[in-house]
């Protein structure tokens, strides 16, 4: 009797942990989008954004183990309001041209843009990955993500 009793408390315990575990993923992220926090977003690729309305469109990303292969698209394309005084830095496809302007321990670009160039690189067909900086909902920052 003892033995079941530790073996049920045991999985309990583990169901717990694991419900808390999962809950406790999803409340940070929405409390943190209500709250106004600053949050960093993972690599995401640009779809579309819209200078005259402010709205970014953009998709998350999971990366290829291969460094020349591009990182593939996944799940549903989300919307965005950009801030007007956003800040933008280019790797090499928003403004950097043919030289690669990146930061070599994080891989993030460093030559600041407009939001006019990132409008433009992105109705280009470039395939623009990022990480977005957001406060809320509003971007605050794009850096691109440097991969060759």
């Amino acid at each position: 009797m003892t033995r079941s009793v530790r073996v049920f408390g045991v999985a309990g315990a583990m169901a717990a942990l694991l419900l808390s575990g999962a809950c406790s993923g999803d409340k940070p992220k929405a409390a943190a989008a209500e709250s106004g926090k600053v949050v960093t977003t993972q690599i995401v690729l640009l779809k579309k954004y819209d200078a005259a309305s402010g709205a970014l469109e953009y998709q998350g990303t999971k990366k290829v183990q291969e460094p020349d292969e591009a990182i593939e698209p996944t799940g549903p394309v989300q919307t965005a309001t950009v801030a007007k005084n956003a800040t933008v830095l280019s790797a090499v496809n928003i403004c950097s041209g043919e030289d690669a302007t990146v930061d070599e321990k994080t891989g993030v670009g460093t030559k600041p843009c407009t939001l006019q160039q990132l409008e433009t690189a992105i109705k280009g067909g470039d395939q623009v990955d990022a990480y977005l900086t957001m406060k809320g909902r509003t971007v605050t920052k794009v850096a691109e993500a440097y991969h060759p």
